[in-house]
């Protein structure tokens, strides 16, 4: 040790002698703690400016009119809200296209848009379980910035829940206004009738939700059966498919030669009826003239038509009657057209020359249509077939993975609808409650003496509508308690900062100091002397750094640690652990070494669940993360910070320190095979002037 103690002593006053040695040292001992505290304080209150996000509503909503002529648009109650809330920049443009448009152009982060059944569905509780039409739409400019689009997606579920609360407060407001209105008017016995009248009818109303909902649950069990089948048929079904796809495809093949042939044929057909109009043409010209037509010539003109008609009918029936391809309808009806107008021909015929110029005319007609609709038509007809046997390849080709897909959406559907379920159970349990509750004001009104029915009814109905409303709606409040409470974000995000910091400050000091002792003014030591020697200045000053570090985090901004002196502990058995791994990669590899500590340092910030849970990191930093210091710093600072639980603050520092044996074991054992390679590699780097 004496050897050990003599290197150190040396390293002490060789720096203490050094105005700039000292200035270094100073600036070193405080640079790792700058990095820590930025960010700590930089994540102190993240959300406290949210404010300043802008988020657009506007609203489709017309509102509804109420049986008594009053006007309500629920809309313009949750705008007045908005406008008064500071923790969102909520803006309101004057149309939702304006909403949408900004949120394209980057005005907004995100645009919420209240379409025209948001009011009618609050007051109209039967209609809108059935409403298939949502009554939010929400807009995200996810390209914008990654966190902010978070904060909106908070922002909109929050507004979401304040308004299932506001719908639910509007249903049963509902029906304890009425309640209300009627109590007041109640003044003798015909009043208490007409009042248990009307009690009978709200007990109806509220019947009807409860049917309305078991209807609901009643197909949506129908739903979970159908997709249990159809898990249990698609893995029967998966094998058989298969053989199919393969015949499909081989199908696929022959109708594209089909298709093929058929264009042949429709072309062959369409030169046809272009021919057989032009020898009609030429037949009836040849006749225009003369003063009198022979039967014989007028027999030649209808043998013409009657070719022309056989062509077009042979292409009309060519045509399937149902046609849903493109164009298909037009070819139909342009040919049907064109049929009608060659049978009409024949008493032209006979009228011949007289009707010359009218069948020439009707002639023309026809090939105006063969030029512009039946050929174009057509065309598209096959070309349509075609595309749509090309985009069925890749279809069937994908079909086996789809299938694959297909089990766990069917799996997360059926996860849905029973969440849905329970959502609604609980609503309908409410409704039976207010239903059975006046079943029980009926009979208490009715058993009573005629003196005291009016009373005892004015008593059972009285009350806030509004309260009853409110109370209703959270039937469940949640009392939350911090098991571990931290004072801010900032706070809870100091043990990451701060052990980073501490291995910053480890990087630092292998950069600025030496990490071999000078053999030749210490000769004849051993390895493990020259080793210990110049890690403890190594040690002392990563000891100071890190005090400043935890100094800073409790008094400069206040992160309020349960046990201060456990965290202190922490942190520097974790500055011991690292400042000996870095020491240790340093002095066996030289420049490789430090290279080494970087990347260490990178995988560590990414995967140490130090902000983000290992859980929700990918996989790949699951399985390696335990491997490395970072997470068991991290933890034992936590403990300190937030409150410890049993030993583990204790083990997470064991942990840790098996650490620091590996740096003991790499800077002692490893590194003698590699001292004279070191040697040689670092006289050569030297040599270039450069490195």
């Amino acid at each position: 040790m004496r050897g050990v103690f003599s290197i150190f002593g040396n390293d002490v006053k060789s720096v203490s002698r050094q105005f700039f040695a000292v200035a270094i040292i100073i600036a070193i001992s405080v640079l790792p703690a700058l990095y820590a505290w930025v960010n700590i304080y930089a994540n102190a209150n993240p959300y406290v400016n949210t404010g300043n996000i802008k988020i657009a509503v506007a609203s489709n909503d017309p509102g509804v009119d109420l049986d008594d002529g009053t006007h309500v648009n629920m809309t313009e109650e949750v705008f007045e809200e908005l406008k008064e809330s500071t923790s969102i920049g909520w803006q309101f443009p004057q149309t939702p296209d304006e909403a949408i448009a900004g949120v394209k152009s980057g005005e907004y982060y995100a645009a919420i848009i209240f379409e025209d059944n948001f009011t009618y569905n609050m007051y109209h509780f039967e209609q809108a379980l059935l409403d298939d039409k949502e009554p939010l739409t929400y807009y995200e400019n996810a390209k914008k910035n990654a966190v902010a689009s978070k904060i909106t997606e908070t922002a909109a579920s929050t507004l979401q829940e304040n308004i299932n609360t506001k719908y639910l407060e509007t249903v049963f407001s509902i029906v304890f206004d009425e309640t209300k209105e009627f109590t007041d008017e109640l003044d003798g016995d015909d009043a208490v009738n007409d009042a248990i009248a009307q009690l009978r009818q709200f007990q109806s109303t509220l019947n009807s939700y409860d049917r309305a909902i078991s209807s609901f649950m009643s197909n949506s069990d129908k739903v979970q059966r159908h997709i249990s089948k159809s898990r249990k048929d698609l893995q029967t079904t998966r094998a058989k498919n298969q053989r199919k796809l393969a015949k499909a495809r081989s199908d696929m093949d022959a109708a594209q030669k089909t298709i093929k042939t058929l264009r042949t044929a429709v072309d062959d057909r369409l030169t046809s009826v272009k021919n057989r109009l032009d020898t009609l043409e030429k037949t009836v010209a040849a006749v225009q003239d003369v003063d009198v037509v022979t039967p014989e010539a007028k027999q030649d003109v209808k043998d013409r038509a009657n070719e022309l008609l056989s062509e077009l009918e042979l292409l009309y029936n060519m045509i399937p009657d149902d046609s849903t391809l493109p164009s298909g309808a037009t070819v139909k009806g342009t040919l049907a057209s064109m049929i009608e107008t060659v049978k009409s021909l024949e008493t032209g015929i006979e009228d011949l020359p007289d009707k010359a110029q009218e069948i020439l005319a009707a002639i023309d007609s026809l090939r105006t249509l063969e030029n512009n609709v039946l050929k174009p038509g057509f065309r598209s007809l096959i070309d349509s077939m075609s595309r749509t046997l090309g985009l069925l390849g890749p279809f069937v080709n994908s079909v086996s993975g789809m299938m694959d897909g297909v089990d766990p959406v069917l799996q997360a559907t059926s996860e849905t609808v029973d969440s849905m379920d329970d959502a609604l159970a609980q609503l309908q349990k409410t409704f039976r409650s207010a239903s059975d509750r006046i079943d029980e004001i009926i009979r208490e009104v009715e058993n009573a003496s005629e003196d005291d029915r009016v009373e005892l009814l004015i008593d059972l109905l009285g009350g806030d509508p509004d309260l009853y409303g409110r109370f209703f709606s959270s039937l469940v409040d949640v009392e939350i308690r911090e098991v571990y409470s931290v004072a801010s974000y900032g706070a809870a995000m100091a043990p990451f900062y701060s052990v980073l910091a501490i291995w910053v400050g480890g990087v630092i000091l292998v950069s600025i100091l030496k990490t071999h002792a000078d053999r030749k003014k210490f000769p004849g030591f051993s390895e493990a002397q020259y080793f210990f020697g110049r890690w403890l200045i190594f040690f002392l000053m990563g000891q100071i750094q890190t005090a400043v570090i935890i100094a800073g985090d409790i008094f400069l901004l206040d992160c309020q640690p349960v046990h201060p002196w456990l965290m202190l502990l922490a942190a520097e058995v974790t500055s011991l652990v690292f400042v000996t791994l870095i020491y240790s990669l340093t002095l066996s590899f030289g420049d490789i070494g430090k290279a080494i500590v970087v990347v260490v340092m990178v995988v560590q910030i990414a995967g140490s669940s130090g902000s983000y849970p290992i859980e929700i990191l990918p996989e790949v930093f699951s399985r390696i993360y335990k491997f490395f210091p970072f997470p068991y710093a991290i933890n034992a600072i936590r403990e300190a910070l937030c409150g410890v639980y049993k030993n583990d603050i204790f083990i997470y520092l064991a942990e840790l320190l098996l650490f620091g044996v590996v740096g003991l074991v790499i800077g002692l054992v490893i590194r003698r095979p590699f001292i004279g390679m070191n040697r040689f590699v670092a006289e050569k780097l030297e040599e270039t002037e450069v490195l």
